[in-house]
């Protein structure tokens, strides 16, 4: 393992190479796992911070001169829909990315999927907690926050073992040698 890092760093190849090489090494061995956690995290905190700002943008400008419940749930929805849609491009294309290319209808598939999951996790949670905690007297952007120490660990999970899991392949092979 020490060897092959050496290797790369001490290699003739400009920063920026060494470091894709690196990342290369570390997907593919024992790092695999902590590598795409760390990727998740990454696409993460875009989407927390797309969900918070939008949110935020949403309750104190675009819907201020509604009542109060339907501007902290519209708020809450615009922030949702504009962090899944980032989310899903990011983790099908950086985090969970596969070599087997999608048909149309499984992404769709997984889009719903993830939508789905978020709608439970971020969506509902973030709505219920955020209306509580802001009912209580706390001021709103400190009551955007609190949820998201439970939904973010949740959504990776979710993604990784619901909506982006990789169908185990079997390849049978047919009588001339080639796979069916």
């Amino acid at each position: 393992m020490k060897e092959e890092i050496k290797a790369i760093l001490k290699s003739g190849k400009s920063t920026k190479e060494k470091l894709r090489d690196l990342l290369k090494y570390a997907e593919a061995g024992k790092l695999a796992p902590f590598v795409q956690f760390v990727k998740f995290g990454l696409v993460g905190v875009s989407n927390t911070a797309i969900q918070y700002f939008v949110n935020l943008f949403g309750h104190e400008v675009l819907f201020r001169s509604l009542p109060e419940p339907w501007r902290s749930g519209l708020s809450i929805a615009l922030g949702f829909i504009l962090s899944v849609i980032n989310s899903y491009f990011w983790n099908n294309r950086y985090v969970f990315k596969s070599d087997v290319k999608k048909a149309p209808g499984e992404h769709v598939k997984a889009f719903v999927k993830m939508t789905a999951s978020y709608a439970l996790t971020s969506l509902l949670l973030t709505w219920l907690v955020t209306a509580w905690i802001y009912g209580k007297g706390v001021p709103y952007w400190i009551a955007a926050l609190i949820p998201l120490v439970v939904t973010v660990p949740l959504n990776f999970f979710m993604n990784k073992y619901l909506v982006f899991k990789e169908k185990k392949q079997v390849e049978k092979a047919n009588p001339e040698g080639g796979a069916e």
